[in-house]
């Protein structure tokens, strides 16, 4: 063991975002307060532990409406969002709908759809098959492009008016670069940079503090794009960088050598889960531990 300080610094952004934990308050308190089962439309949030926790509430993920059998039941619209037409046909059902989207993707929604009004075509900065953009693709009118990035950008046909926005977790730089990319192939260019301010100050911090440690752990569900894409900020810029989803995935020889320790968590990652993967970590790292917490303003 060595003698040296080893400090441990957590995140004061790690944690759910406000539009995941808005949309959390909201089935819990359904769950409360009704008796009814309560259905989301696809997985609350990317995070298999607290999709488990919710299935004991009687809150149950379905991937279509038509596998609700239970008329006399409520139906909640995750976070993410859904296309207006498929939401146009829920709300025509006979059954009780709760929407859970985020204010900052209905922002979105509505910018897209105002330039889509106008003749714009609409390039969304995302992951194509992730459910928000789904959703957002269903704003654009039939004219819009998905592109993961700048080099995607480049393979589009030549457009006379463009609004170019980004699925609220990208990556800034990213975002910025596809930006650049689209000036060469649109006339006429309207930048909507719609990364939400959570995923900007989250970003923010994870690139000032993945710089100067030795280790970064990265806390959230595989299947999370905003967790994934921490992790590869952290990939570039930490000595090293670890993905996990929960704390038994950490082992003794993932803290060789490591005196500056990071803890960053996705916007889908309930602080419990943190705070374990604080504690394995102060188990596993040595002696001689200094915990920072930057607690959130």
């Amino acid at each position: 063991m060595t003698n040296k300080k080893i400090q441990i610094t957590v995140a004061k952004s790690a944690g759910f975002c406000p539009g995941v934990k808005n949309a959390i308050d909201k089935v819990l308190e359904l769950a409360k307060h009704s008796k009814k089962t309560i259905y989301t439309l696809g997985p609350l949030i990317h995070n298999k532990q607290v999709i488990e926790t919710l299935k004991e509430k009687n809150i149950h993920a379905v991937n279509s409406v038509r596998e609700i059998k239970d008329k006399n039941s409520i139906l909640v619209l995750r976070a993410h969002g859904i296309p207006p037409e498929e939401e146009a046909k829920i709300r025509a059902l006979d059954i009780e709908v709760v929407d859970a989207t985020c204010p900052l993707v209905k922002r979105v929604q509505e910018n897209i759809r105002s330039h889509a009004r106008k003749g714009y075509s609409t390039i969304i900065v995302g992951d194509r098959d992730h459910a928000e953009v789904v959703g957002l693709m269903g704003y654009t009118g039939g004219k819009g492009f998905v592109v993961s990035g700048p080099e995607e950008v480049k393979k589009l046909p030549h457009l006379e008016k463009a609004n170019i926005v980004a699925q609220t977790t990208q990556e800034g730089e990213v975002f910025v670069a596809a930006a650049e990319e689209a000036r060469k192939i649109a006339v006429e260019l309207a930048v909507s940079n719609t990364i939400c301010n959570p995923t900007r100050q989250r970003q923010k911090e994870t690139v000032d503090f993945a710089k100067g440690s030795d280790l970064v752990i990265v806390v959230g569900g595989k299947n999370s794009a905003n967790t994934t894409r921490l992790f590869q900020i952290c990939e570039r810029l930490a000595k090293r960088a670890v993905h996990i989803e929960s704390e038994a995935e950490l082992k003794t020889k993932i803290f060789a050598g490591a005196l500056k320790i990071f803890i960053t968590a996705g916007a889908s990652t309930p602080t419990w889960m943190t705070e374990k993967v604080l504690k394995k970590t102060r188990e596993l790292a040595g002696t001689g531990i200094r915990i920072k917490r930057r607690e959130p303003r």
